[in-house]
């Protein structure tokens, strides 16, 4: 045999090993003695590893009133797209009502034609076949299949839609670009009817790596029930980036299904200046009953900063950031910052202040790393420091921000004592809505 036709029977025994869920739907399914049961409705899959295995399949008879039974995966000798043959006699099966619990995973109601979660490219995108990988006498699920050719598959249109397409391109891309996502990237939303949440079977850090806008984007693209479903599912971490990066309205919704401690616990975990945008827009009542929930200490901050305009330098501000007294070592400045526990990832300022918290000075972690460790920190930092008060307007802290190229900048007192910092993200947020407004107000006096 030469080289061409080994590498041509190579191809056609890889493409044997998989195999499309839609090509294995309704296809009729025989007992031991060859006789035919039913069809094949669905497949039951073991999600705890990676790639899920075939652990049953699920046969469907009767119309117009239906009747299902569940085999063992042991009791199949043979399936493909010719259908299943079993090892065991008719007399074996039962049949009756839809089987399976909700918490296992099946192909046709959890996965073909649902919403899930593409936690690679970050994106909800919804699943039009399954392609199923032979191994070992079993199958397993090795991508999903989200093309336009995956939908017609489906549907049953393929092979004339094939056709047409050849008749008028023969090298069209529909025909060739298959668009497989592989299954360890993809996290079905499949919802307990009891606990209404969502069995996360990817790793938890596999939604924390994803930047929080993007997961924000990601579950906003979901239904409401799937919303809540997967928001209960998720650990704090994830809860805070996802609360932090979604509108007022869905945020209050979720807020409404969840109880007194998760709203604590949440509310606890957020940066300050998201939880005062977030508090501002409730009704009083309610506002005083979440503050009623979180710690005092952090209560007491949200309330001074609730205090103040939205617009304004104080309502802006977050009140977490990094400071050590003038005469704090950078050796002890850098010890203390490894130790520090962030809701957010860390401005790269530092601010020198004195026991009184008075603002003296500003340094950056690059400044700190450069600097003699024995050295105190004072002696690192920058020549001088512009700072802004609580009540200076937007547009101040925008120019401020603009001319000395500043990331953060810090808020003070009329006694100069430190406040808070604002962020350029924070600014940057003020000035698209503020801009959005205008252009709306433009378009608004255009038409009249």
């Amino acid at each position: 045999m030469n080289i061409f036709n080994q590498t041509f029977q190579k191809n056609i025994s890889a493409a044997k090993m998989f195999i499309f869920f839609s090509r294995l739907m309704d296809r009729p399914v025989f007992d031991k003695e060859d006789r035919r049961i039913g069809e094949i409705y669905d497949i039951v899959v073991r999600p705890s590893q990676v790639y899920p295995l075939s652990h049953g399949l699920i046969i469907r008879k009767g119309f117009p009133n239906r009747k299902y039974a569940l085999v063992d995966w042991q009791d199949i000798e043979k399936l493909d797209t010719d259908g299943a043959k079993l090892k065991i006699d008719k007399s074996r099966i039962d049949f009756g009502k839809i089987p399976g619990e909700k918490k296992e995973l099946t192909l046709r109601r959890d996965i073909l034609d649902q919403q899930v979660v593409d936690t690679h490219n970050h994106k909800v995108i919804r699943v039009n076949d399954i392609q199923l990988l032979t191994v070992d006498q079993a199958l397993m699920i090795a991508h999903v299949d989200i093309g336009t050719r995956g939908l017609f598959r489906r549907l049953g249109f393929e092979k004339s839609v094939d056709l047409t397409v050849k008749l008028f391109n023969p090298k069209a891309r529909y025909l060739s670009d298959e668009r497989l996502i592989s299954w360890k990237y993809i996290q079905p939303l499949t919802i307990n009817p009891v606990s209404m949440t969502i069995k996360i079977d990817v790793p938890q850090k596999n939604l924390t790596n994803i930047p929080a806008a993007d997961l924000g984007d990601i579950f906003l693209d979901l239904n409401i029930n799937h919303q809540i479903a997967l928001f209960k599912s998720l650990n704090l971490t994830n809860k805070a980036k996802i609360f932090t990066n979604i509108d007022f309205k869905t945020q209050h919704s979720i807020l409404d299904e969840m109880n007194d401690l998760e709203v604590s616990e949440l509310l606890n975990n957020i940066p300050s200046d998201e939880a005062t945008d977030f508090l501002e827009k409730l009704p009083r009542e309610k506002t005083k009953h979440i503050l009623s929930l979180i710690e005092n200490k952090y209560s007491r901050r949200l309330s001074q900063l609730l205090g103040y305009s939205g617009d304004s330098a104080g309502g802006l501000m977050t009140t977490e950031y990094i400071a050590f007294t003038k005469e704090t070592t950078v050796q002890a400045a850098l010890d203390q910052i490894r130790e520090l526990k962030f809701k957010t990832e860390p401005v790269q300022v530092i601010y020198i202040i004195d026991e009184a918290r008075h603002l003296i000075n500003t340094t950056n972690f690059r400044r700190l790393i450069l600097a003699n460790p024995q050295e105190p920190i004072l002696n690192s930092a920058f020549p001088k420091t512009y700072f802004v008060h609580l009540d200076s307007s937007v547009k101040e802290v925008a120019y401020l921000m603009e001319k000395y190229k500043y990331f953060a900048i810090p808020v003070v007192d009329e006694e100069n004592v430190l406040q808070g910092i604002i962020t350029v993200d924070d600014i940057l947020s003020q000035l698209i809505a503020f801009a959005w407004r205008r252009l709306k107000k433009i378009k608004i006096f255009q038409k009249t």
